[in-house]
């Protein structure tokens, strides 16, 4: 089964598609046919052609962005497909009486022919070799756990060679001893109680299920449960017995249950709004930037960023840039200070902490200290609405329940940041960032950040 996901870019794939053959067409016409077809006949073979376009490339599975099939097969797709296409077009010219120049047009439409297949073709190649060269170098990438035996060691061994797919196996959880030593550089779980500890660790997006739901070894339902609540995707392999590689290709025999927002269209607009948005930011705001690290480094020579590493997406690790607000060795006197915490949960929070600076102090009442974060939103770490990124330490420490808040990009506000921050418990915290991952929206994350502008002008911070 083809997830949301999926489903949405292979019809914008078929649209283009569709768009590219339209301009092929009237490139043609224009240098070749002008005076072959009077403007209701071009308009007539234009709906045909998005039509029947349209009809062929969904039929052929053209509009799958394939992480597995070979070029050679895509392009066979296409041949195939502009042969059939181009050929009903020729046969409704010799059939409809309105059509001129009936002799002229074989020609005319074999010069179609051969344009449309090239510029597919090309765009084809451009595009496919364009997202196999990202994946190797790590962009639009899944971390992935697989649930399964040897008899599953050919899909596995694909997994591991193509790294190009943009799948990596994190962990295998097995009960079969023989992909212990197939695979040394994998390592192999037989206990799927672990699973959690590991996914933390490793930062995990997708769990594949490649076994018999009714299987003697692994609860199914325990499983879903699990990724359910740290909102990770779960696929189960369906019809065992009917497994073919054309499937396995293009994913059709997994049943995917997902628990974040399946919304690919605002989730894509989100981020293109955080990238836009801290550039403008960061452009605007250059000059202060500039002025806050001088202040910083005026008060005792030491760096102006402050980082740290936190836990972002699913479990990924990454360095969190914040402008110092506090001493240099601020980490290590914070364990002088432990029994002075204020927090009721794994975090740390005094209200007159020791530790901050003068500067800091102004800083963090402004909120100016968190700005240099928007360099971890064009990296792709961060965003700008968001649960805050948790410390490694902290996320050991959660509840089961409160892990789902790491199945949403870490950002630089939310909800807890307007509503209280100061006075709010831990669990209250928690629950606000689920309640914004259960209800987010584009509107929601408009109405948060300006929210948070106000409580940058109020200088609540602390």
């Amino acid at each position: 089964m083809l997830t949301k996901r999926e489903d949405l870019l292979s019809k914008i794939m078929i649209a283009a598609q569709v768009a590219i053959t339209l301009i092929v067409f009237y490139f043609t016409h224009f240098f070749f046919g002008q005076y072959l077809l009077s403007p209701l006949s071009r308009l007539f073979i234009l709906i045909q052609i998005a039509i029947i376009w349209t009809l062929l490339f969904s039929k052929f599975n053209l509009g799958i962005i394939y992480r597995r099939v070979k070029f050679i097969n895509l392009m066979q797709g296409l041949l195939v497909t502009i042969t059939i296409g181009t050929g009903l077009i020729f046969l409704e010219i010799i059939t409809f009486p309105f059509i001129e120049h009936r002799a002229f047009y074989a020609a005319y439409l074999l010069v179609f022919y051969v344009l449309d297949l090239i510029v597919l073709i090309t765009f084809k190649f451009l595009l496919y070799y364009w997202m196999r060269l990202m994946r190797r170098y790590g962009h639009n990438t899944r971390n992935i756990i697989l649930v399964t035996n040897s008899e599953f060691s050919d899909y596995i061994d694909d997994f591991v060679i193509s790294k190009d797919w943009g799948y990596y196996i994190r962990n295998i959880i097995s009960p079969d001893q023989e992909l212990k030593h197939k695979y040394p550089r994998v390592k192999i779980i037989d206990n799927q109680e672990s699973l959690m500890q590991r996914i933390l660790v490793r930062g995990i997006d997708d769990i594949f299920f490649c076994l018999p739901v009714n299987n003697q070894y692994y609860d199914v339902e325990k499983l879903l449960a699990f990724s359910n609540e740290l909102g990770i995707n779960f696929h189960i392999l369906q019809h065992l017995d009917k497994l073919k590689a054309d499937d396995w290709e293009q994913n059709l025999l997994f049943k995917t249950y997902q628990s974040t927002s399946p919304n690919y269209i605002n989730v894509k607009i989100k981020s293109i709004f955080d990238t836009l948005f801290s550039i403008f930011i960061i452009l605007i705001l250059f000059p202060l930037l500039i002025f806050i690290s001088f202040l910083i480094k005026i008060e005792d020579s030491g760096p102006f960023f402050f980082k740290q590493e936190r836990i972002g997406l699913n479990g990924r690790r990454f360095i969190c840039y914040k402008f110092r607000s506090m001493v240099v060795n601020a980490e290590a006197i914070q364990e002088k200070l432990m029994e002075l915490n204020e927090s009721d949960g794994p975090t740390f929070k005094i209200e007159n902490d020791p530790r901050i600076t003068k500067i800091g102090r102004i800083l963090r009442k402004l909120s100016l200290d968190e700005l240099p974060q928007f360099y971890n939103v064009l990296r792709g770490e961060m965003s700008i609405v968001g649960p805050r990124p948790p410390l490694l330490k902290e996320v050991v420490q959660y509840e089961r329940y409160q892990l789902r808040r790491l199945s949403m990009k870490p950002g630089i506000t939310c909800i807890w940041q307007v509503t209280g921050r100061n006075s709010v418990s831990f669990d209250e915290w928690m629950q606000m960032d689920l309640k914004y991952i259960d209800n987010w929206s584009i509107g929601l994350d408009i109405k948060l950040i300006i929210q948070t502008i106000g409580v940058v002008f109020k200088a609540t911070g602390r």
